[in-house]
């Protein structure tokens, strides 16, 4: 049976629009084709262990599926592929090119489709092309009835009577698949092998809202993260100052923070002031200030505007009490 390949950018823990709206377009595509209709998430999964090949796997726990599979659910997908890579997910082939080009070696699609805005449609879009030999249509739309076709603005189309494979960029879905509710669908996870290119480095692959910040942050070290206390006196700091409060696997697998609030050192920060508890690596721009709470061992960070000793939690919950009753 003929496959069509929707490759889908999250948002945060959504699906893109854009890549919805390339679904959509897959959907009605692939019902008048009798495709089936895959839709494939890239997911970083810093546990993950790299195997020699594609090899089918368990969901990691850390992994927040839920609002995606529903999302895809609704919006027409026959199955689910979700590729774990141990390398930070970011629109570059250099990040995700070994990950998503197992995926396609997998399914062998007739047709691949981007959302033309979606993040990563501009860099994998056209090298797909490339790798399977497929027509690129850079701006294209699903038009038709009895017979649908994608055509391209530029006049080139794509139907299901044309051999070979096509990769196309959706600009709008003319029929768009109404969303309905959510039903059980198949999810495949794959390990996927290979790395990204050690010659690039990915300096902002972070969440952008935690990237681009320029308000406050709060730091946990990963030996700090199980505190229970800590964890609350961040969060009330937070609160106080309009912050946010990152760290690492370490921090987002207690609880203390939340997956998409997860950093490690190979972000970029550049926030007015950043807190660190504990002892955590993060690379802050040299505008920021800086306040060390209970900090221990090796830091990144030596220069710094001020300093608490002494034992986390009291040293942080202390803080908090003394800008509440400022």
């Amino acid at each position: 049976m003929a496959a069509v390949l929707v490759h889908i950018d999250l948002d945060g823990d959504r699906p893109d629009a854009s890549s919805l709206t390339a679904l959509a377009a897959g959907r009605h595509i692939a019902s008048n084709w009798g495709a089936t209709l895959y839709a494939t998430v890239l997911v970083h999964d810093p546990a993950h262990v790299n195997p020699s090949r594609a090899i089918e796997s368990p969901m990691p726990k850390a992994v927040p599926l839920g609002p995606i599979e529903k999302a895809l659910s609704q919006g027409g997908a026959d199955k689910i592929i979700v590729a774990l890579t141990r390398d930070p997910v970011a629109p570059l082939w250099a990040a995700v090119g070994h990950a998503w080009q197992g995926v396609v070696d997998r399914v062998r699609p007739r047709l691949v489709l981007f959302g033309a805005d979606a993040p990563s449609a501009a860099e994998l879009g056209p090298r797909t092309a490339a790798r399977t030999g497929g027509r690129l249509l850079l701006r294209a739309r699903a038009t038709g009835i009895d017979e649908v076709q994608l055509r391209d603005r530029d006049g080139g189309y794509a139907r299901a009577s044309d051999g070979g494979a096509s990769v196309a960029l959706i600009g709008r879905a003319d029929r768009p698949a109404p969303a309905t509710e959510p039903s059980a669908i198949d999810v495949v996870v794959l390990a996927m092998p290979g790395t990204r290119d050690a010659r690039i480095e990915l300096v902002s692959s972070g969440p952008a809202e935690i990237v681009q910040t320029t308000s406050t942050l709060i730091a946990l070290g990963d030996d700090v993260a199980e505190d229970r206390d800590v964890a609350t006196s961040a969060k009330r700091l937070a609160a106080l100052m309009n912050g946010h409060v990152v760290g690492g696997a370490a921090a987002a697998k207690a609880g203390a923070v939340t997956t998409k609030a997860v950093v490690d050192r190979t972000i970029g920060l550049a926030p007015e002031l950043c807190i660190t508890v504990g002892a955590i690596q993060i690379d802050v721009a040299g505008a920021t200030s800086v306040v060390k709470i209970a900090a221990t061992g090796p830091n990144r960070i030596t220069t710094v505007d001020g300093a608490l000793a002494g034992v986390a939690s009291a040293a942080l919950a202390e803080l908090v009490k003394k800008l509440e009753t400022a």
